[in-house]
């Protein structure tokens, strides 16, 4: 899920307290970058440099669907046809917030009217939508942060629901544990390997790794300077700011785990790609110090507005700075795929199994979330299909 926090400003970076003396020198190390970073010209500085030109032209991006009345920030593919597409409330949508588009173009919410409820019994209900990932089984599960308005506290627990998208039915609901959650927590993209569950939350920065089995919950990488909202998220309009004019900042919100479970990613829309070995939540041995620099910076991304990770291993990303589709393979090969003015704030991709890419040009800085209660969007909001490349990454 794209970016659903409560709106704040970056914080003073003379406020932060580390939590031990190994985590203060991260922090102060990490934090006196950032400050001379702001201070400068924002420029990108990659490991491995992002191809300044497109691969692709613009004929390999094609409208697939399109609403004048819900944003789209997410997109998940379906076998024959179907897309399944979340509209978040937080933004201002009304109506289903998780909907199928089915192969003859005709809209229902998913997995029913019930579960898209705007009133009743919370836990039989999606109150927050906040993320979803589709496994390769069928299943789906979605994120329900319980938290409508970003500018106010949680109003239901936050849970995971797990869908059967065979039989298109709610198969169980997993509560998350209240306590690996903070007050300000708002959490945002989920990603799951076998029984566990990986959730990013964008509002107090962190990662819960969720039992399914047993619903038990832990918190990790609490308030960590690498998935912490530190630098600015940046549009062609220029940095986003909130209602009073401070630059908006949005800790951990994108999550996704490799296929074969052994490793995490993570950051903050406006921050870098981190990776993390998932064995480490597992580490009976493993020692706050080592926890903290078990973190990798793994690349220095723009500002991002979703990511998805194919069955190979290659990372998707939707690049709101340029408009632009960028890809990141095992091998650390970054590609820039197209660049296109149609795509404004794209959002979380989603892939099919026949080489094709759909995205949706979200406009989230347009939305009432952004422009203080007024909705700038221009409709319609449409998601986009984009013809992956055949060729290998150039060497």
């Amino acid at each position: 899920m794209l970016l659903p926090t409560r709106h704040k400003a970056l914080p003073d970076l003379c406020s932060v307290q580390p939590s031990s003396r190994t985590a203060g020198r991260v922090v102060l190390a990490a934090l006196a970058t950032v400050s001379l970073t702001l201070l400068q010209p924002a420029r990108p500085a990659l490991a491995v440099h992002m191809p300044k030109v497109a691969e692709l032209p613009a004929s390999a991006l094609e409208p697939f669907t399109q609403s004048d009345k819900q944003v789209w920030d997410a997109v998940v593919m379906l076998p024959g046809g179907r897309a399944l597409l979340e509209a978040p409330i937080w933004v201002g949508n009304t109506g289903p917030q998780l909907s199928v588009r089915s192969a003859d173009g005709s809209f229902a919410p998913y997995p029913d009217a019930a579960w898209n409820a705007e009133d009743g019994d919370a836990s039989k209900r999606i109150v927050s939508i906040a993320g979803m990932t589709l496994l390769a089984d069928g299943t789906l599960w979605v994120l329900d942060s319980g938290v409508p308005n970003h500018k106010a506290a949680a109003v239901a627990p936050a849970k995971l629901i797990q869908i059967d998208t065979r039989q298109n039915t709610v198969v169980r609901v997993v509560p998350i544990e209240a306590s690996a959650l903070h007050k300000d927590s708002v959490l945002s993209g989920v990603a799951v390997h076998e029984n566990t569950a990986y959730v990013a939350d964008s509002g107090v920065a962190g990662v819960l790794v969720i039992d399914l089995p047993s619903a038990s919950a832990h918190r990790f990488l609490d308030r960590h300077p690498a998935i912490s909202a530190t630098r600015p998220i940046v549009t062609p309009d220029g940095p986003v700011t909130t209602a009073n004019g401070n630059l908006l900042a949005i800790d951990s919100s994108m999550i996704a785990v490799s296929p074969d479970g052994k490793w995490i990613v993570v950051q903050p829309p406006g921050g870098y790609l981190s990776r993390v070995e998932t064995t480490i939540f597992t580490d009976p041995d493993v020692t706050p110090a080592a926890m903290e620099e078990s973190v990798t910076q793994w690349y220095k991304t723009p500002s991002l507005g979703g990511m998805t990770i194919g069955p190979d291993g290659t990372l998707y990303w939707s690049d709101i700075s340029t408009g632009s589709i960028l890809s990141y393979t095992v091998g650390r090969i970054p590609r820039r795929l197209i660049t296109d003015p149609r795509l404004k704030w794209p959002a979380t991709p989603g892939l099919d199994t026949t080489g094709h890419l759909y995205v949706p040009a979200a406009q989230l800085n347009h939305t009432a979330a952004f422009q203080n209660g007024k909705s700038l969007v221009e409709w319609p909001v449409t998601v986009y299909k984009l013809t992956l490349p055949t060729t290998p990454p150039p060497t």
